[in-house]
């Protein structure tokens, strides 16, 4: 069973950041499956590297149309994506010496996900 189930009130209304926001689940789901299987430790790492890797792409994707809709609170969203990064980078380190557990991780970035998403990113598509 998936980790997170999409549900149509996480849309936006924004058709790409809406895309994008799923394939961002699907990856979470993919750590997730990778956690409970007992996959090893650098398949873990392996799939945190294409989750990060991903979810900087749609940052700056989300903030460059941020940018030309002239969205008053860039600088709120900036801020909170460059959050993230910090702790999924964090994290990712404390994996990798032990002291983060990865259903920490999991925890993380399912809270931080969908309360962004619901709370921040509806306002751009408000102002839209």
């Amino acid at each position: 069973m998936a980790y997170i189930v999409w549900k149509d009130s996480f849309d936006i209304g924004v058709p790409e950041m809406d895309y994008q926001h799923k394939l961002f689940v699907s990856y979470i789901n993919e750590l997730h499956k990778s956690i409970q299987f007992g996959y090893s430790k650098l398949n873990v790492v392996i799939t945190l590297k294409k989750l990060a890797d991903y979810i900087e792409v749609h940052f700056v994707e989300e903030e460059k149309l941020l940018i030309s809709i002239n969205y008053p609170m860039l600088e709120v969203q900036i801020k909170q994506h460059a959050y993230f990064i910090s702790e999924l980078a964090s994290m990712k380190n404390t994996y990798m010496s032990k002291t983060q557990t990865a259903n920490n991780m999991l925890i993380f970035m399912k809270d931080w996900f969908l309360h962004h998403i619901t709370t921040e990113d509806i306002k751009y598509a408000e102002f839209i």
